[in-house]
């Protein structure tokens, strides 16, 4: 039923729909029109509507048929990671100066528990790529890091533009040394703690015991850092690592 309904796509699409506040007359608008900004003011966040959806999810991918069906075709990562994109960098903050923060304001609060929720159903599904042929979690792992290279630089219109600057590198001397690296001052710049789809880089990571050695023969690379280098030259994986050391 999950294959032959389409029911995956189906709560990813509401999920989609439900987070751009497309609802007309009580109802959510499908398919969606657009999937973003998201506006963190707006009601889908301060609800707590998106719970059972989040949950059916979680339910579906804990399903060994429906991890089975999730590994065999790239369509499912593909449409997952598109919603985990919509999540990307929201509610960006800068380090307070001049004064102490005593509280968190509820715009805050309500995408933590949103994050939250997410976070959870970012577990489920990656628990089901445990299933998967090693060339399946390859080209998963390559998926996800090229929508997190995509969306960092703003090659991918999904960042707010007034807050994320185009990245730039310089170098550094460490110990003699010179290493490229990112130009990003955390003190001034914006940081957000939400990277959803790192979240999912990181779970589908948990089964690189799956590519070991002789499973990496019936591949296209002799190991994962050739998977991850044959696509990803030194800057990409810059960018791909930055995001999330920046609110550390």
């Amino acid at each position: 039923m999950v294959r032959d309904q389409d029911i995956h796509r189906r709560l990813l699409l509401l999920i989609a729909a439900f987070f751009t506040n497309q609802i007309s007359d009580r109802r959510i608008v499908q398919p969606p029109l657009d999937t973003g900004p998201m506006d963190i003011e707006a009601y889908p966040f301060r609800s707590k509507r998106y719970m059972p959806i989040f949950s059916d999810i979680r339910y579906l991918c804990s399903n060994s048929s429906v991890q089975t069906i999730i590994c065999s075709n790239s369509s499912y990562m593909t449409e997952f990671a598109h919603v985990c994109s919509l999540f990307v960098g929201i509610q960006p903050n800068k380090r307070a100066t001049g004064s102490h923060v005593e509280y968190e304001s509820d715009s805050w609060i309500n995408v933590f528990n949103v994050a939250l929720s997410l976070s959870r159903v970012v577990k489920a599904y990656g628990e089901a790529y445990g299933r998967c042929s090693p060339q399946a979690l390859i080209d998963s792992i390559q998926l996800v890091m090229g929508q997190i290279v995509g969306i960092c630089s703003l090659a991918i219109d999904r960042l707010d533009r007034d807050q994320y600057d185009v990245i730039r590198f310089h170098h550094v001397e460490l110990d003699g040394v010179q290493y490229m690296t990112i130009d990003f001052n955390v003190l001034s710049s914006w940081v957000s703690f939400h990277n959803s789809l790192h979240w999912l880089l990181a779970e589908l990571l948990k089964h690189v015991h799956l590519m070991g050695p002789e499973a990496m023969m019936s591949t296209r690379y002799e190991t994962l850092r050739d998977a991850v280098e044959s696509q990803f030259p030194q800057p990409s994986f810059l960018t791909i690592i930055e995001f999330p050391l920046r609110g550390r």
